[in-house]
């Protein structure tokens, strides 16, 4: 039985109850996003193993998401199945440029059809996209170049998340590539807001 974690995102509710609730049935770990923003911030909070995603959403849609996903170290690497409607092939053709796995049409696919189309990208692709472990590390204010780094940062309140009034955290993200090396990231521990 699987136990990886999925991370639907889908603006309309009850596609977003079925998907869970099949997937939950399949035995996997399953989150929610209603929008690409909130989508964002869950796989920047915590890992996932592969991301459904819906393209036309508000706030943010897909191509935007796969686009932030692309840009980012921590995410780049998810395996993604996009959700389209008929008459949307444009959207498609620039998703799997964007690095989409596969793609499945909503109003076509059975939620059995998503299962194994979640399972068979998983098999073939889950393996070579694992993420890397990260860390995060708290910066002592005013020690050493803190001042420098919040200038030319331009963090705006210093070394807090101006939304959720915690102190930011310095996320490190090794480099696949280089044994010892890190990618540096100051982010917000509640919203995983980057600054």
């Amino acid at each position: 039985m699987p136990n990886e974690r999925v991370l639907v995102v889908e603006d309309t509710e009850l596609l977003r109850r079925i998907y869970h609730d099949r997937l939950a049935q399949e035995g996997y770990s399953v989150l929610t996003a209603s929008d690409g923003l909130e989508a964002i911030q869950q796989m920047r909070a915590a890992p996932v193993d592969l991301v459904l995603l819906d393209l036309i959403m508000p706030r943010m849609g897909g191509l935007e998401v796969l686009e932030t996903m692309k840009a980012d170290p921590r995410l780049a690497g998810i395996p993604v199945i996009v959700l389209t409607n008929l008459g949307e092939e444009s959207s498609v053709e620039r998703a799997i440029e964007l690095g989409a796995a596969d793609y499945l049409i909503k109003n076509q696919a059975k939620p059995a059809e998503v299962v194994e189309k979640i399972r068979l990208v998983l098999e073939h692709l889950g393996a070579s996209c694992v993420q890397q472990k990260s860390y995060k590390l708290l910066v002592r204010d005013r020690q050493a170049d803190a001042d420098c780094f919040i200038a030319e940062a331009r963090l705006p309140r210093r070394f807090w998340c101006p939304a959720c009034e915690v102190e930011l955290v310095m996320e490190l993200i090794p480099q696949p590539d280089r044994d010892g090396w890190y990618d540096a990231h100051v982010i917000c521990p509640m919203c995983a807001r980057e600054f």
